[in-house]
Formats: structure tokens, C-alpha cells, sequence
């Protein structure tokens, strides 16, 4: 009868780690799912943060653009007067050179 006694304490036993094994197994599962969740949270707000740092890179980069259209277009006027107020002196000069050579 001994014997009986230590088969039925064995089987609780195996029967007790059986129930550990299967509750370690799904704390690990639980552990594993909140693990990924958190992992999908990180990924989400990294692609926003890329989202965000994106949009300002265009923003900035735009006004950039703007800003040397402005310069390079105000430079040019610049030049353009530049070179129209020194061929109008010279054909003025012209003029009066012919008009003097022309004319009595």
C-alpha cells in the first residue's frame, strides 16, 4: 500500500508542476504580447517623430528655397539697373557725341 501512496504523491506532484509549467507558459505569453504592444508604441510614435521632423525639414527647406529666390532675383534687379543706368549714361554720351559731330 506504500507503494500506492508514493504513485498517487507522485502524480500530484507532476500534476502540480504540470499547472506551474502551464502558468509560467502563459505569464510568459502575457509578457511576450505586452513586450510587443509596447515595441508597436515605440515604432508608432518614432514614425510620427519622423512624420513631424520631416514636415519642418520641407517647412525650413522651403523657406530656404524662398528666401535665396528672393535675394538672387533682388540681386539680379540690382544688376539689371546697374546696367541699364550705365547704357543709358553711354548712349546719352553717344548721342551727344553724334549730335555734336552732326549738327553745327
Amino acid at each position: 500500500m506504500a507503494g500506492l501512496g508514493l504513485i498517487k504523491d507522485l502524480a500530484e506532484r507532476e500534476q502540480a508542476l504540470a499547472r506551474q509549467l502551464e502558468e509560467a507558459k502563459q505569464a510568459a505569453q502575457a509578457k511576450i504580447k505586452e513586450a510587443e504592444a509596447q515595441a508597436a508604441q515605440i515604432v508608432a510614435q518614432a514614425q510620427e517623430a519622423v512624420r513631424e521632423l520631416e514636415g519642418r525639414m520641407r517647412a525650413q527647406t522651403a523657406e530656404t528655397v524662398a528666401r535665396l529666390e528672393a535675394e538672387a532675383k533682388a540681386r539680379a534687379e540690382a544688376e539689371a539697373k546697374s546696367i541699364t543706368q550705365a547704357a543709358e549714361a553711354r548712349i546719352e554720351g553717344a548721342v551727344k557725341l553724334v549730335l555734336g559731330e552732326v549738327l553745327p
